[in-house]
């Protein structure tokens, strides 16, 4: 658990007494594949970091289609918006994969504020890069194609945090769980995978893609 406090965004810079208060307040929590963490309009109680595995968060509309809004990793933290909301979690969040979570209990955490300004301001922090992601999310699905949107994540995925490229890449989630972080369904996906390689910009073989014209999948981006 301390090592998953350690390399989350909110929590990285802390000094070891003010990472110890923290996980005063925070339990391990074991879950299994597609088990439910919380439904959107639960009660907030927690936020949390994945510890290992992976988690989505997403929203349903009316008529049941899903949207993403993150896939959160190992370090990576999620439902920190809920700690200001209104008491209650925004969204729904699932484990997509056999995932051990760093679970913080709300009020013990918000008490934990008002004595290490430090830890305010990281929380301030993450909120604004959640922010601005979500502004992103909203702009991508308004302005932009599912192809394109597909070409974009293409290219984002093969860059590692080194900014290495490579050609290949490894799709990490099912078709389906991409479909809906790229706010479409299965079916339309499919045709602008078949689009893309139709084309020539891509090959598929199953889970890995293979971009075949860096410069002409660029150029589809910037087109919009």
């Amino acid at each position: 658990m301390y090592q998953a406090l350690k390399i989350s965004q909110l929590f990285c810079e802390l000094d070891d007494n003010a990472l110890d208060e923290v996980m005063s307040a925070a339990v391990l929590k074991k879950v299994e594949p597609d088990e439910m963490i919380f439904h959107e309009g639960d009660r907030a109680g927690a936020f949390y970091i994945v510890n290992h595995g992976k988690v989505k968060v997403f929203k349903l509309s009316p008529d049941g289609k899903e949207q993403i809004l993150m896939l959160a990793g190992p370090g990576e933290t999620f439902a920190e918006a809920a700690l200001f909301s209104a008491g209650t979690y925004p969204a729904s969040a699932q484990a997509l994969e056999k995932s051990e979570l760093v679970t913080i209990n709300r009020d013990r955490f918000v008490a934990l504020l008002g004595k290490n300004p430090d830890l305010a301001v990281n929380l301030i922090g993450r909120l604004s890069d959640l922010l601005r992601k979500m502004t992103r999310l909203v702009e991508g699905l308004s302005l932009t194609s599912v192809t394109n949107r597909l070409a974009h994540y293409l290219l984002k995925t093969s860059r590692n945090e080194a900014g290495a490229v490579t050609n290949v890449v490894h799709l990490k989630v099912k078709k389906s769980v991409l479909a809906s972080e790229l706010g479409t369904i299965p079916e339309t996906l499919s045709r602008s995978l078949a689009r893309l390689t139709r084309d020539g910009l891509i090959s598929v073989d199953g889970p890995h893609i293979k971009i075949e014209d860096r410069n002409r999948l660029e150029k589809l981006t910037a087109a919009g």
